[in-house]
C-alpha cells in the first residue's frame, strides 16, 4: 500500500527496491523451510521462471548439501579437494539427471572450473564405471 500511495518517485524508487526484490522475503531458514516442503509435497515439479529462481537453486543446493553428507565430504573439500575430483563428477551427474541445473551453476557450486568441464567430467565418470 505504500508504495502504491508514494508520489515521490525516488521515494518510490527506493520502496520498491525494498519491497519488490523476490518471491520471497524472510530469514534464509523459512526459506529453506518452505523450499523442502514445497520439493516434499510436489516432487515432480519442475520449477521455472525468473520468479521460482531462487527456489530452483534452493532445491539445488539442498541436493548438494545431502550429497556431501552421503559422501562425506565437507565445504572445504569442495574448495580445496581437485576441480576434477571423481566424486564432484558424481554429484554433477546427480545433479544434471535429477534436476535442471545447468553447468554453470554446478561448477561454480562445486568447484569444478570452467562451464564446459563438467560435461566432460560427467563424461569421464560415466565411462570409467
Amino acid at each position: 500500500m505504500e508504495l502504491l500511495e508514494e508520489g515521490d518517485p525516488k521515494q518510490r524508487d527506493a520502496l520498491t527496491k525494498r519491497y519488490c526484490r523476490g518471491w520471497f522475503i524472510g530469514a534464509k531458514e523459512e526459506k529453506k523451510a518452505l523450499e523442502k516442503d514445497l520439493r516434499e509435497r510436489h516432487p515432480d515439479v519442475v520449477w521455472a521462471g525468473n520468479e521460482l529462481k531462487e527456489l530452483n537453486e534452493a532445491m539445488w543446493e539442498g541436493l548438494v548439501e545431502n550429497a556431501l553428507v552421503a559422501a562425506n565430504k565437507s565445504e572445504t573439500d569442495v574448495q580445496t579437494e581437485a576441480k576434477g575430483a571423481i566424486w564432484k563428477a558424481a554429484i554433477a551427474r546427480k545433479l544434471r539427471i535429477q534436476t535442471t541445473a545447468g553447468n554453470p551453476w554446478i561448477a561454480k557450486r562445486l568447484n569444478m572450473g570452467h562451464p564446459s568441464r563438467v560435461t566432460n567430467l560427467i563424461r569421464q565418470a560415466v565411462t570409467n564405471k
